[in-house]
Order: C-alpha cells, then structure tokens, then sequence
C-alpha cells in the first residue's frame, strides 16, 4: 500500500512540473511574439504593392517622425494596438506566475521523495549495521562462555 501511495504521489508531482513548464512556456512565447512586434519594423497593410507604408519600429524609432515611407502615426499606431498588446502582457503575468507555482511544487516534491528514500535506505543500512554488530558481540560473548 506504501509504494502505491509513493507512485501517485510522484505522478502527481511531475504531473504538476509538466503543467508548470507548459505554462511557463506558453507565457514565454506570448513574450517572444510581443518583444518581436516593439522592437521590428513592420508594415501598415498587408500588400507591400498597393501602396502600404513602412513603419519604424514602436520602441526603437529614430527622430521626431515615427514612420518611414509617408505613413501616418496613426497607420502606423493601428497596426500596433497597445490595448491588446498590454492584454497580452496582462494575461502571460497569471500565466507565468501559476507556471512558476506548479514547476516549483512538483521540482520539490519529487526532491523531498528521493530525499527520503535516500534516509530510508541510510536508516535501513545503520539498522543491519547495528544487527551485525550485536550478533557479532552475542557470538564473542558465547566464545567466551
């Protein structure tokens, strides 16, 4: 009944470290994608032949003028919605924060597990050791007798 009860508590566990990397890992590409959207230069359309604008990029534009071929801030500012890219942010923070939670609970109940089975197996091994050594004192004794 013990060793079941050691299986599903180490299932549990990594089962709560694998959720906690996957939201970890989705929260990191929601990161990714919204560092890649301030930081490149993009378009205001979809086709560069119909006459669409080049923007500089959000955070890194050089001068007084935001843009590059003639576009408008506001093309460029339609493009780039700061509302959903701060939504965005907003929803990888709980995210992040829970991915966190359910990677460290799970690293360190597995770690607490192989621990004590590690004290187990010590406690176990001073066990026959002292067994040994009392036998071994029965058997001087008897010789002596």
């Amino acid at each position: 009944m013990n060793e079941y009860f050691e299986q599903e508590f180490a299932a549990a566990a990594e089962k709560r470290r694998n959720w906690g990397w996957l939201l970890l890992f989705v929260a990191g590409v929601i990161w990714v994608v919204l560092a890649y959207q301030l930081m490149v230069p993009f378009s205001d359309g979809d086709d560069e032949y119909a006459g669409s604008s080049k923007c500089q990029s959000v955070l890194f534009y050089e001068g007084d003028a935001p843009t590059w071929d003639e576009a408008t801030w506001d093309d460029c500012r339609d493009e780039r919605r700061w509302p959903e890219m701060l939504a965005w942010l907003g929803l990888s923070v709980p995210l992040s924060v829970g991915g966190a939670v359910l990677y460290t609970s799970g690293t360190t109940s597995l770690r607490m597990r192989e621990y004590m089975a590690e004290h187990r197996i010590a406690a176990a091994k001073k066990d026959a050791d002292a067994k040994k050594d009392t036998a071994a004192k029965k058997d001087t004794a008897a010789k002596k007798d």
